[in-house]
């Protein structure tokens, strides 16, 4: 697998390709009918956009199964996979052969955003966002490429927004430029390889490709851009080239976010594209905002392996961890085997420690499915004692897109356990019944 057209082949031989062949807009309807389509686990393929002759994919990890088909291993490695990843990087391969991303190019007065099907997903989006492609830059200094996500919202052919967090990598380098009343050429690739993908999800102090190269467990091919000093991905559908503009901004928003909320309008920078490249016939990649698959490569991807491994030097009972997509990242949800007095609430501490978005951590026994969201409020139900839950800790740093944090980023942060404890243990079992295959006890009518 090196593109995004491999990762399609894995994901229709497994069934989870929806096919998506009636006219639809791209005001609001591919948003709406996307989001369904993420929502039952699976990836949309409209071909039928309205004005529009470029296909939208849009899903592509819409579930952690995806990740795990993308990756070739199972759903349980795919934690150990993204360790192993920045423990083992990989230097991306400049390739001197004509690469796909480049059969078709367009420059300067050729190039027209507008063109592109890109979606007003959400219904109080304020425009169309180009929010699935890989935002590509290099360190002014060390000339590392940094991967990320951000938001781009369209204004006309050649100018977008570009929403930009403070912490961001890119933000650091764009000072830099900007410091020397410099613009900061910059790249975007649209529809990667999902190891790109996941690659954008890290922070990491050297060059993101290496990740990018470790996930995929060999280096990945790249091309230097038409009109500036970025390698961009060979093998991407389509790739935005241009510069961040030194001295300008703009409002920008709002758009649908992870936390399930619109964020708010408000200046941010500004970039103009000036080249376009692509396929012959290329696939356009989309995100619906605040989906699974936003979730997923916003929280789970890069946060979950230092969750465990927070967690599990506090305690060696610590059996595993999920960041599940319905609690938009703030919510941990922690399996111990048979923890000792105490010995939860410590848990509990570490893994609100581990991220500043982790504002609420449930602790199960590892009887408890983490995964099934019923059998997590079955264990809330049942084995919460009220009166000693939840821990509280006010006034922690949180996230702040998170309605619940104020104006200075400060929240409340809670941990309940959620455990039979050692007595409780030796009266009451967890009822479970074994599998069983229902067609070999149902005959069927005629049959």
């Amino acid at each position: 697998m090196d593109d995004l057209r491999s990762m399609l082949e894995v994901l229709r031989a497994n069934g989870l390709v929806v096919d998506v062949r009636r006219e639809v807009s791209l005001d609001r309807e591919l948003g709406a009918v996307l989001h369904a389509v993420e929502r039952s686990g699976r990836t949309a393929f409209f071909h039928n956009v309205k004005g529009h002759q470029m296909p939208v994919v849009g899903g592509v990890l819409a579930s952690h199964a995806h990740m795990a088909l993308a990756l070739d291993c199972e759903r349980g490695d795919v934690r150990g996979r993204l360790a192993e990843a920045l423990d083992n990087p990989i230097p991306a391969h400049e390739t001197s052969v004509a690469a796909p991303s480049q059969e078709v190019a367009e420059r300067d007065s050729t190039v027209a955003l507008t063109r592109l099907p890109v979606p007003i997903h959400a219904p109080l989006d304020a425009g169309p966002f180009i929010n699935a492609g890989v935002v590509i830059a290099r360190d002014p200094n060390s000339g590392f490429h940094n991967l990320s996500f951000n938001r781009m919202q369209i204004y006309d052919d050649r100018t977008t927004g570009l929403n930009v967090n403070a912490w961001r990598h890119i933000k650091e380098f764009f000072s830099k430029s900007e410091a020397r009343q410099e613009d900061l050429p910059f790249c975007v690739a649209v529809g990667v390889d999902p190891a790109l993908l996941m690659a954008a999800a890290f922070r990491y102090k050297g060059d993101e490709y290496e990740i990018a190269g470790g996930i995929r467990r060999r280096p990945i091919e790249v091309v230097r851009a038409m009109s500036c000093d970025v390698l961009v991905p060979a093998h991407a559908e389509l790739v935005l080239e241009g510069k961040v503009l030194a001295g300008q901004r703009r409002d920008e928003g709002p758009m649908a976010e992870f936390t399930g909320h619109y964020s708010g309008r408000g200046p941010q920078l500004v970039a103009h594209i000036s080249a376009i490249s692509h396929r012959r016939a290329p696939l356009f990649e989309t995100m619906a905002g605040a989906s699974p698959e936003h979730l997923i490569l916003g929280n789970a991807v890069t946060r979950e392996g230092p969750l465990f491994d927070s967690v599990r030097r506090m305690s060696p009972r610590v059996s595993d961890v999920h960041l599940p997509t319905y609690g938009s990242g703030f919510l941990a949800v922690i399996s111990m085997h048979e923890p000792h007095a105490g010995e939860a609430e410590s848990v509990g501490i570490a893994a609100l420690a581990s991220h500043v978005n982790v504002k609420a951590v449930v602790i199960v026994d590892d009887d408890v499915n983490i995964y099934d969201p019923s059998e997590i409020m079955w264990a809330l139900a049942t084995r919460t004692m009220w009166e000693k839950a939840p821990i509280r800790i006010p006034g922690a740093l949180g996230n702040d897109l998170d309605p619940a944090s104020d104006s200075q980023q400060l929240q409340g942060k809670a941990i309940v356990v959620a455990v039979l404890g050692e007595e409780r243990r030796k009266k009451f079992t967890k009822v479970n019944y074994p599998d069983v295959e229902l067609s070999e006890y149902i005959s069927v009518e005629g049959g």
